[in-house]
C-alpha cells in the first residue's frame, strides 16, 4: 500500500514538473511573440505613414469650395493642401494667387501653432512643393513660404507624435531639400555615389516624377559628366549610366550627355559596348535608317556617327572571323574594309543557313546582341555569308565564300532593302547586269596589311566614286600608340582582355601573344599590328 502511495505521489510530482516546466516555456514565449508582434506593427504602421496622393478631381473639388469661402472639412482642408500646385484651366493655381495662398499660410501656421498639423496634412503640402510645375520655383515668393511653413511643420508633427518614426528619420536626412538650394547638395551625393536609391524619400514626401527637384537634380548631374577628365570618366562610365534608373524620365538625357562626352574623349576610336548596348536597347540602331531620326533626337550628327562607326567595325569583325563559313579568316579584306568603318553609314549581315541556325555559344551570343540587325541569306550555299556595308550612296557587298566578287551598287536605286529579313543571294544581292562594279580580289598582297594588288585596285575603284580612307581610320593604332613600343601599343589595343607575352627574338625566335580567350576585337588588333595566328592554336599569334 506504501509503495503504491509512494509511486503516485512521484507519478504526480512529476506531472506537475512537467506542466511548470511547459508553462514556463509557453509564458515566455508568448512575451517573446509579443515583442515581435509589436514590432511588426510597428513596421507596418510606418509603412502606413506613406500616404497617398488624392485624387485630382477631389483636389478640384475641395478647391472649388475653397475658393467660393464655404467652411470646409478636416479632410477637405488636406485636399486644398495637395491641390495649391494645381491648374484647373480656369483659374491660376493657388500658389500663384497672393490672396488665396494667404489664406492657405494662415490656415497652415494656425495648425502648427495650436500643435494640431497631422502628418498627414504635412504630406498633403509636400506634395504641392514639390508638384508646382516650374522649372525655377524660387521666383514664386508664395512657393518659398511654403516651404518654410514645411520645414517649421515638419517639427511641429514630429513635437506632436513623440515616438520617431522611419519616415521621419528618412526626412530628416534629406532636410535640406526643404531650404534654400534645395536638391542641389542631393545631386552632389547622388553624384559622389554616397545615394543610389531614392525611393523611399519619393514615396513619403511626395515628390512626383515630373517634379522640378527632379529636373534640378539632373541639371547637376549632367555638367558633372562633362567635367569629368578622361580617365575618371571611363572609370566611372558603369554608374553614370545606371544615373538613369532613378528616374526613367531623364534616361534619355543620361545617355545623351553620356555618348556625347566619350565622343569629346580620346577614347571615341574604341567602341563602348556598354553605351553601344544600352542606346540599342533605348533608341534601337542608328543604322536603320528609319529609326535614325530617333537617335539625332537625343544626339549630334557626329556623335551618332561615332556609334555607326562602332557597328561597322564590330560587323566587319564579326564577319571575316566569326562569320567566315568554310575559309580561313581573310585578313586582308578585313584589313582593307576597316579602313572605311569610320564612313560607314550602315552595314548589314546577313547570314546562310549554317550560321543562323548554329547552336555554338559564339553564334547564340552573336544573334542575341544584334538581334533586329540580320537578314537570312537564301539560294546559296548554306555555308556563305553576306555583308552590305553602304559608304555615301553605294552599298558594297561582300560574301564569306571564296571566289566571290564585292558587288558594287547606287545605294539610291539598289535592287534590293537591305532592311529585309530575308535577302535572295542571285535574286537581289548578287546580280552582274544591276551592279555599278564588279570587283575582284585579285591578284593577292604579298602582305595582308600591304595595300597591293587587289586593295590598290579597289582603293582606285573607290576614289573614283569620290571615297578615300581616312587618315585616322588607317590604323587602328592611335597617334599615341603609334609613337611608342611594341609593348605600349599591346596594352592600349588589348585593354579588353589578359594576354602573355614571349619575347624570344632575342634568340632568334619570335615574338609571340597568347590571348587569355578568344576575343574578335583583340585579334583584329593584333593582325593590323602585324601578328599571324599560330597553326591549332587560335588563342597564339606571333610576328618576327
Amino acid at each position: 500500500m506504501s509503495r503504491a502511495l509512494s509511486s503516485l505521489t512521484s507519478a504526480i510530482a512529476q506531472g506537475l514538473q512537467r506542466q511548470h516546466e511547459r508553462t514556463v516555456d509557453t509564458g515566455l514565449s508568448g512575451l517573446a511573440a509579443l515583442k515581435r508582434a509589436g514590432v511588426e506593427l510597428a513596421r507596418r504602421f510606418d509603412l502606413a505613414e506613406k500616404a497617398l496622393v488624392p485624387p485630382r478631381e477631389k483636389r478640384l473639388l475641395a478647391l472649388n469650395k475653397f475658393k467660393r469661402e464655404q467652411p470646409l472639412t478636416s479632410l477637405e482642408w488636406r485636399l486644398v493642401f495637395a491641390g495649391l500646385a494645381d491648374d484647373d484651366e480656369v483659374s491660376l493655381p493657388v500658389l500663384e494667387d497672393d490672396q488665396l495662398f494667404g489664406r492657405v499660410h494662415q490656415e497652415v501656421v494656425g495648425r502648427i501653432e495650436r500643435q494640431t498639423l497631422t502628418r498627414r496634412d504635412w504630406l498633403a503640402l509636400c506634395f504641392s512643393y514639390f508638384g508646382y510645375d516650374e522649372d525655377k520655383p524660387d521666383d514664386n515668393l508664395n512657393w518659398c513660404l511654403l516651404r518654410e511653413d514645411i520645414d517649421h511643420g515638419f517639427d511641429a508633427v514630429k513635437q506632436r507624435l513623440g515616438r520617431e518614426k522611419e519616415w521621419m528619420r528618412i526626412v530628416a536626412h534629406y532636410r535640406e531639400l526643404f531650404g534654400e538650394g534645395a536638391g542641389s547638395q542631393l545631386a552632389e551625393e547622388i553624384f559622389e555615389g554616397k545615394v543610389h536609391d531614392l525611393s523611399a524619400l519619393q514615396a513619403i514626401a511626395q515628390i512626383p516624377d515630373n517634379s522640378w527637384l527632379w529636373r534640378r537634380i539632373f541639371a547637376v548631374l549632367l555638367s558633372r559628366i562633362f567635367n569629368l577628365d578622361d580617365a575618371t570618366f571611363l572609370q566611372r562610365l558603369p554608374e553614370l549610366v545606371q544615373l538613369g534608373q532613378l528616374n526613367t524620365r531623364y534616361l534619355n538625357d543620361v545617355l545623351s550627355a553620356c555618348l556625347t562626352r566619350y565622343y569629346h574623349s580620346r577614347y571615341r576610336e574604341q567602341s563602348s559596348s556598354l553605351l553601344k548596348q544600352a542606346a540599342l536597347e533605348h533608341w534601337g540602331s542608328p543604322q536603320m535608317r528609319s529609326k535614325q531620326n530617333a537617335w539625332l533626337q537625343y544626339v549630334e550628327q557626329p556623335v551618332c556617327a561615332m556609334v555607326v562607326a562602332w557597328f561597322a567595325k564590330e560587323d566587319l569583325e564579326h564577319f571575316f572571323t566569326l562569320l567566315k563559313g568554310e575559309a580561313e579568316v581573310d585578313q586582308s579584306r578585313l584589313f582593307y574594309w576597316l579602313r572605311f568603318a569610320n564612313q560607314m553609314s550602315y552595314t548589314r549581315i546577313v547570314m546562310s543557313s549554317d550560321a543562323w541556325h548554329d547552336r555554338g555559344s559564339d553564334f547564340v551570343a552573336f544573334r542575341e546582341k544584334n538581334k533586329g540587325r540580320l537578314s537570312q541569306l537564301t539560294g546559296g550555299p548554306s555555308h556563305n555569308n553576306a555583308v552590305v556595308m553602304q559608304i555615301g550612296n553605294y552599298f558594297f557587298v561582300e560574301f564569306s565564300g571564296t571566289g566571290n566578287a564585292c558587288y558594287v551598287y547606287r545605294a539610291d536605286v539598289a535592287p534590293f532593302n537591305p532592311d529585309k529579313s530575308v535577302l535572295g543571294l542571285a535574286t537581289e544581292l548578287k546580280q552582274p547586269t544591276r551592279a555599278l562594279k564588279r570587283m575582284s580580289h585579285s591578284p593577292a598582297p604579298r602582305r595582308h596589311n600591304l595595300v597591293e594588288g587587289w586593295l590598290d585596285k579597289f582603293d582606285v575603284e573607290l576614289r573614283r566614286l569620290g571615297i578615300v580612307p581616312h587618315l585616322a581610320g588607317s590604323s587602328s593604332v592611335s597617334p599615341k600608340a603609334a609613337s611608342n613600343s611594341l609593348e605600349a601599343q599591346l596594352a592600349e589595343l588589348l585593354s579588353s582582355v589578359q594576354y602573355q607575352v614571349f619575347d624570344n627574338r632575342s634568340k632568334g625566335g619570335a615574338y609571340q601573344i597568347k590571348l587569355a580567350r578568344d576575343d574578335a576585337r583583340a585579334k583584329t588588333a593584333l593582325l593590323r599590328l602585324g601578328f599571324k595566328p599560330v597553326n591549332n592554336h587560335p588563342l597564339l599569334f606571333w610576328r618576327s
